[in-house]
């Protein structure tokens, strides 16, 4: 993956995503809101996230039965159309060790043909993944970052924003001086009410060596939290909330993650980024979210 650049006056913190972690920094691990020096790496990590479901859609169209079917079709064609099939068997078994017999060849080009008509369809459906993500990636580079962060990532850098509680909406989790972790929230404007504030979460992940290690469960939960802090701050106590967040159907850690914390999927719907995605190999959007209130202990 390119590495995005933010052009700005304010020194980055490096956001080189294809780097080893330096070992000799200290082993200090903590949360911070989206400051100047971490611009770069904001944008960078929203990109490769969007690059990790890229890849697990890839490995799910890979492996997805249709795919396989596909494959499997190609290979039956060819023996059908070339093999020399025995006459005389008594059994269904000696119909097969002597067809094997007969047409060992064959059988070892059909399996040649699998492996070079799984490679096409890959191929093929590979580049269909790449136009899809590359267009959301596409969207949050033009906007520098603003569509995902709601603040212009390039403005940031350069020390342009000043006392924006919007840079409180943004945690990034950072392990021996760098960025490996973050998790975006903005509310829904059209969903809000007086009563009841709906935040979405626009961007969630990790560098892909730490998705196991619980540091997403752990940005859920400053979500939540983050949530309940802005509720409370808008409307008091007492007041229900909701957060949300779009699910692609194969992103299975994240769908993992989301139900060890509560939530629960409300719609699905149509992959219209690509027909044959959602047609061919089922693929769907998922929403799902969690509906809460705070309440604020009481003096006694």
């Amino acid at each position: 993956m390119a590495k995005q650049v933010v052009k700005g006056t304010v020194k980055q913190v490096d956001a080189s995503l294809d780097k080893p972690i330096d070992k000799d920094a200290p082993p200090t691990i903590y949360g911070s809101k989206l400051k100047p020096e971490f611009a770069s790496a904001a944008l960078n990590l929203s990109v490769d996230f969007l690059r990790q479901q890229q890849s697990e859609a890839n490995k799910y169209l890979l492996w997805n039965k249709t795919t396989l079917l596909g494959s499997f079709t190609c290979a039956l064609l060819y023996l059908v159309s070339k093999s020399t099939f025995p006459r005389g068997s008594k059994s269904v078994s000696g119909f097969f060790v002597q067809y094997a017999y007969m047409n060992t060849k064959e059988l070892i080009t059909a399996g040649i043909v699998i492996v070079i008509s799984s490679s096409v369809i890959f191929t093929l459906l590979s580049r269909v993944t790449e136009n899809v993500f590359s267009k959301k990636i596409d969207a949050i580079v033009k906007t520098e970052g603003e569509s995902v962060f709601d603040v212009n990532l390039n403005k940031l850098s350069a020390d342009k924003v000043k006392g924006s509680e919007v840079l409180e909406n943004t945690q990034i989790i950072v392990y021996r001086d760098t960025p490996i972790a973050l998790a975006a929230i903005m509310e829904n404007k059209h969903l809000s009410t007086e009563d009841s504030l709906v935040m979405g979460v626009t961007t969630i992940g990790a560098r892909r060596v730490y998705l196991k290690s619980g540091v997403m469960e752990d940005l859920i939960d400053w979500a939540l939290l983050r949530t309940k802090d802005l509720q409370y701050r808008k409307h008091g106590n007492g007041k229900s909330m909701k957060l949300l967040l779009d699910v692609c159907s194969f992103d299975k850690d994240l769908r993992d993650a989301l139900k060890k914390k509560g939530f629960s999927p409300i719609k699905t719907f149509k992959y219209e980024e690509s027909r044959v995605l959602n047609s061919l190999y089922g693929i769907r959007r998922e929403l799902w979210g969690v509906q809460f209130r705070f309440e604020a202990h009481k003096k006694e």
